[in-house]
């Protein structure tokens, strides 16, 4: 292999690797609606969570990351990170299915979470943004790490943000 020949794989590895991802990204569709349903049939009584969150912490953090969709993040990471690492990130997250996470690591700027939130009021903020972030109509903020989103590619992050931390969450 000369230098010429090593230098395009080099540099078109990744770029096909980064097409294929965002290809796969495109043609998953994740059911929002349905998760919403879901959660507001969920026996209160009986979850508990398995990480350092309790259930009322992760239903309120997953509701501020939905409202701030809408609204705007409080930080944003860089410029460098959001369209490099975060676009890769989302990228790869949509096309396989699956986001992982630090699943305790609060949104930068975000108001801490309230341990003595009663769950019922933590799982009704949280359908109450998911059913406003269906409707909404409006122009959608920069995500934090991932930049400028389409509803679409939102709907796959919040998707994948939930189930993420719903892994935590189990039937006692």
């Amino acid at each position: 292999m000369d230098r010429r020949q090593f230098i395009g794989i080099a540099v078109g590895t990744p770029i096909v690797l980064l097409l294929g991802s965002q290809l796969g990204a495109i043609l998953r569709r994740y059911p929002l609606q349905e998760l919403s349903t879901q959660l507001q049939h969920l026996p209160l009584h009986q979850l508990r969570s398995t990480g350092s969150w309790s259930v009322s912490e992760i239903f309120q953090h997953c509701a501020q990351s939905i409202r701030y969709s809408r609204v705007g993040y409080p930080e944003q990471r860089s410029a460098l990170f959001k369209y490099t690492v975060g676009a890769v990130a989302l990228g790869a997250f949509s096309s396989i299915g699956r986001m992982h996470h630090p699943l305790d690591e609060a949104l930068p700027g975000a108001p801490a979470l309230k341990a003595e939130v009663p769950l019922d009021v933590a799982q009704a903020e949280l359908v109450v943004e998911l059913e406003l972030f269906i409707a909404w109509q409006g122009e959608l903020a920069p995500h934090f790490a991932y930049g400028r989103l389409s509803k679409a590619q939102y709907y796959n992050a919040h998707w994948l943000h939930l189930q993420n931390h719903l892994q935590e969450v189990v039937l006692v």
